[in-house]
């Protein structure tokens, strides 16, 4: 008959067996080889837990990283999260949430939304004691945040980033100002000529694209306005309002004038450049701009064809009233004045033809060409009033402190080009 014994199980680990119908069960002596007072093993640490109080958290102002990644020797660590490393690095909660991320040599530029850091990547930074940054090597990923000057951030509109050969554009909505980061720091381009056009418009948009033209080199910013009219296709959303049109304000700015240089009549939605070619989408299609290609009209853009137009100022001696007679350009024929203002409000309108209502005599105020240049006239097109002894064709000019005329092409498609090199005008001061 089988006896039940007591087994004292001072120093042994029981292993439970495999097979758990015939309980079969395994005592392992826990000291090695046995013998008294050798090294006993232990449990080990254990790898892997449950935390029973878990949640989602939401840290905005905060990076994690990952194991790395070598598609050479076959590691691909970018899974693990290891706790008991120090992976994670928080900047400050008051400039907002990182909205963008750029990596450009050993430096990982942030862009939260009231300001813009770098982090070394693989270093650290100490300083000596006059103040000046040494890098060093060291064993943490990301090491210590050096912030930019000034309160610059990229707003919530990382869709204005663009980068290209060191310089980095983007936009901060809340300060109504577009920015470029270089080695000399940030700097404001709006400053450039249109502090007040993007203060004024950059509040109302709900998109700011940004993208790098390679073929121009020019950085150009699409301001995406939806309207609260029913005139268009339904384009937007948002919690209380369904919007059906949409506008867009495009500008390019060129680096070497440091100036904004034209606006664009094309949306510039996730545009961005391959090699020497700039591309654009437009809803579900993708446009070469800049074609050369046999064929293609000039200024026809996201199949809408588009005039050439420039508004020129002439603004010579602003305090002096002057009489502008006429106005000259040289270039291609194909170009027509299409409005002339003034300061003064009190002038007739002035069309391209009059005619004459007692002898019905066309007098053309278009342009001609003489010596190489082509003039008009600006002939007057008022009736006679009481008292007036000249009036009509027989006076020329307008009158102002300056003038603004536009001109632009004839608005027929063409797939060649009509040059605009140059635009002055003839003015007399004015004796009274």
């Amino acid at each position: 008959m089988a006896k039940v014994i007591e087994v004292k199980y001072f120093n042994t680990i029981i292993v439970k067996g495999v097979n758990e119908e015939n309980f079969t069960w395994h005592i392992e002596e826990s000291r090695i080889k046995g013998g008294y007072n050798n090294t006993a093993m232990d449990l080990g640490v254990r790898a892997y837990t449950t935390n029973q109080d878990f949640s989602e958290q939401r840290r905005p102002n905060a990076l994690i990283y990952s194991g790395i990644y070598n598609n050479r020797t076959g590691v691909n660590n970018t899974n693990q999260f290891s706790v008991s490393e120090n992976i994670t690095k928080a900047l400050d909660i008051q400039n907002g949430s990182i909205q963008k991320l750029f990596s450009e040599d050993s430096a990982l530029n942030v862009f939260q939304e009231e300001k813009v850091s770098w982090i070394p990547i693989d270093k650290d930074i100490i300083y000596t004691a006059e103040g000046e940054g040494l890098s060093t090597g060291t064993g943490v990923f990301l090491g210590d945040t050096v912030s930019y000057t000034g309160n610059y951030g990229i707003s919530t509109h990382p869709e204005s980033f663009a980068h290209y050969a060191g310089r980095k554009y983007f936009a901060d909505a809340q300060k109504g100002v577009v920015l470029r980061l270089s080695r000399d720091g940030i700097t404001e381009v709006s400053n450039y000529g249109l502090r007040s056009y993007f203060r004024d418009n950059m509040s109302r948009a709900r998109h700011i694209y940004g993208a790098w033209d390679a073929y121009s080199q020019d950085y150009i910013i699409s301001l995406y306005e939806p309207i609260d009219e029913v005139n268009n296709n339904f384009t937007d959303y948002d919690s209380s309002h369904l919007y059906y049109g949409s506008l867009y304000r495009t500008l390019a700015f060129d680096e070497s004038v440091n100036g904004w240089v034209s606006h664009r009549a094309y949306p510039a939605i996730f545009a961005g450049s391959l090699d020497s070619t700039f591309y654009t989408f437009y809803f579900s299609d993708l446009y070469k701009q800049n074609s050369t290609a046999v064929g293609v009209l000039n200024n026809n853009f996201s199949g809408t064809q588009y005039d050439s137009e420039v508004s020129l100022i002439f603004n010579e001696g602003p305090s002096q009233s002057k009489v502008f007679s006429n106005i000259n350009y040289e270039g291609d024929s194909g170009w027509s004045i299409v409005n002339i203002e003034t300061d003064v409000d009190t002038g007739m309108d002035i069309s391209s033809t009059l005619t004459q209502s007692t002898d019905s005599i066309i007098y053309l105020s278009g342009f001609q060409k003489m010596d190489g240049k082509y003039n008009s006239n600006i002939i007057n097109t008022s009736l006679a009033e009481e008292g007036e002894i000249v009036f009509g064709n027989d006076i020329s000019g307008v009158k102002g402190f300056f003038a603004k005329f536009t001109i632009k092409t004839t608005g027929v498609a063409s797939t060649t080009n009509t040059e605009l090199f140059a635009v002055s005008t003839n003015y007399n001061i004015n004796s009274y």
